[in-house]
């Protein structure tokens, strides 16, 4: 459901005449230019009796003061236990293990792990250049650090990346993703990546000499498709006679009503569903049409 725009780009770097690509991949979850990063930290760092003032206060927010996605995974994340896995997984999960369970038709036999990460052992690791694993216990930003690279990354971006780029048969390097490279900034002091409280001031002082002031002191941006509009509008009907096909739903589908559900709750209130949700469900179900998966 992802890396739509990077196909795009990748497009337009091709017709530009370009056949090898750099990218900046592997910068925000090595130097620590995600939100979930400082998140983390606040979260590490705030005392006990605070930690358990903010739980009370998640009960009443998450019952009174709801409504947008960020808002839910304020209140998530001040229910949690306050580790770094805890923090990235609210932060990088689509949906709640609830709502997961509400959204299988047939639930499995076992409850419980749905989306939850316990602990770093069920990652893999990053090793060094010996082979030997950098442990990042005990340092919650390079342990975020461990969590992105792992998972988000490698799961998502760089499948994403190469999948898209060669598309259009461009090849993309990551430079920053390169093993000595990673052995080196995870062996560093998490809070110098987070220093003066500027976006990846490590790095962004590294290459100070090398970058022109109007890059290096730009605001972080994002790159995101009006996604929102579209499912809005060229594409509402396109979705809608997927995610809300009536046909009985076989062992391992999707419960339709559930998932009917998030798609007229983002209709009626984008902000509070987001975009991406409903999205990833059509494409699952389309995924599944396609390959004969479940109808």
């Amino acid at each position: 459901m992802d890396a739509v725009n990077t196909f795009i780009v990748s497009k337009a770097v091709k017709e530009a005449g370009v056949t090898v690509a750099l990218s900046g991949l592997g910068g925000d979850e090595l130097f620590a230019g995600y939100p979930s990063f400082r998140r983390a930290q606040r979260l590490h760092n705030m005392p006990g009796l605070a930690r358990s003032v903010l739980r009370s206060a998640a009960v009443v927010g998450k019952a009174t003061l709801s409504g947008t996605v960020q808002r839910n995974k304020l209140w998530e994340l001040a229910q949690g236990d306050g580790s770094a896995t805890d923090v990235y997984r609210v932060t990088r999960q689509l949906f709640s293990a609830n709502q997961i369970s509400a959204l299988l038709a047939h639930p499995p036999a076992t409850a419980g792990g749905t989306d939850n990460i316990t602990s770093l052992d069920a990652l893999p690791s990053t090793p060094d250049g010996a082979g030997n694993v950098v442990s990042s216990t005990g340092d919650v930003i390079n342990t975020v650090s461990q969590l992105e690279l792992t998972g988000y990354m490698a799961n998502t971006l760089l499948r994403d990346t190469d999948a898209m780029s060669m598309a259009h048969s461009l090849e993309v390097r990551v430079p920053f993703v390169d093993v000595e490279v990673a052995r080196l900034v995870l062996s560093l002091p998490g809070h110098w990546k987070l220093n003066g409280g500027r976006t990846k001031p490590l790095l962004a002082d590294a290459l100070a000499d090398v970058l022109p002031a109007e890059v290096l002191h730009r605001s972080k941006m994002g790159f995101t498709l009006p996604f929102e509009k579209w499912m809005q509008s060229r594409l509402r009907d396109e979705i809608s006679s997927v995610v809300q096909n009536d046909a009985p739903a076989k062992p391992g589908a999707l419960n339709r009503g559930a998932v009917s559900e998030i798609w007229n709750g983002f209709l009626r209130s984008p902000r509070s569903v987001g975009w991406s949700r409903p999205w990833a469900l059509y494409v699952l179900n389309r995924w599944c049409e396609i390959n004969g998966v479940v109808n």
